[in-house]
């Protein structure tokens, strides 16, 4: 059995990258200071020097084919025999940004947030252009509910890569998290015009910021505004019915909303309105 430990599964130092919870004592010049301090540090960290080994050809070659056994492991929701497989891949070929990224994404699967933060950011370290690290570690700031930090590395990976959907989403999420509603979803609308799909899947490199279900009925009433501007009445008309649940009642802004245009005479929405409007008389 793996024991969460201070150290972690396999002994890696905690890494100091993501903030530590806000103090609740009276903020005297020395706080002050050393808040200021560690602010820097925290700055300074995800842009870690790693130096690079000399790696045999013959390691390289095994590092691939172990860190394949461990992607069908993950595969199969195994993921202590995933990040096992993954951490020998990482021993034999410790120049992988690939590797780094998916022994961060493991344990981020587990929730050993601290240590995934340390793999992706070797992971940026070994090749500073690989995108899908610096979202991953937005993720990882997101589930810190460090959102100041997860909005950066979510840009900071958009301006890298603008063509890959579930960035967008990413950040869409972010924006209703903080109640910047028009905001989320006209990232949203980005991320499906690119992958009509993205909501759907679960990217192998790429890890999904999870949203708490604080604001799920407006959630899912603007996802309901951003699926029928799309034309989409059926997954606009699935969202309407979570917004439903989740205590929305202004059926009036469903009809005035323009939003809603595109589907209005679909016999799902039509349906739909028929019933929200007995359900919402007074």
């Amino acid at each position: 059995m793996f024991k969460r430990t201070g150290r972690g599964i396999t002994g890696l130092t905690r890494s100091h990258c993501l903030p530590a919870p806000a103090s609740r004592q009276p903020r005297t010049w020395p706080v002050l200071l050393t808040a200021f301090l560690i602010g820097i540090w925290t700055a300074a960290c995800p842009q870690p020097v790693v130096v690079r080994v000399n790696v045999p050809s013959e390691n390289v070659i095994k590092a691939n084919q172990v860190a394949m056994e461990a992607d069908l492991a993950f595969a199969r929701k195994d993921s202590y025999a995933a990040l096992i497989k993954y951490l020998e891949a990482g021993r034999l070929n410790p120049n992988s940004h690939y590797i780094q990224n998916k022994i961060g994404i493991t344990y981020s699967q587990l929730k050993y947030y601290t240590e995934a933060s340390a793999a992706f950011q070797r992971s940026i370290g070994l090749n500073p252009k690989y995108e899908y690290s610096y979202n991953n570690l937005g993720t990882v700031y997101f589930a810190s509910n460090d959102k100041r930090n997860a909005e950066r590395y979510f840009k900071k990976a958009i301006g890298i890569n603008p063509g890959v959907a579930s960035f967008h989403i990413n950040l869409g999420t972010l924006y209703f998290e903080r109640k910047k509603f028009d905001k989320g979803m006209a990232e949203w609308k980005k991320g499906l015009e690119i992958d009509p799909g993205v909501m759907n899947k679960s990217e192998g490199i790429s890890l999904a910021a999870a949203g708490t279900r604080n604001n799920t009925g407006e959630k899912s009433y603007f996802m309901a505004r951003l699926y029928a501007s799309l034309g989409d009445a059926e997954k606009a008309v699935e969202n309407l019915k979570l917004a439903l649940n989740s205590g929305f009642t202004n059926i009036e802004a469903i009809r005035n909303e323009r939003d809603f245009d595109p589907i209005r005479q679909h016999e799902k929405f039509q349906a739909f309105m028929k019933t929200a409007s007995v359900l919402n008389k007074p």
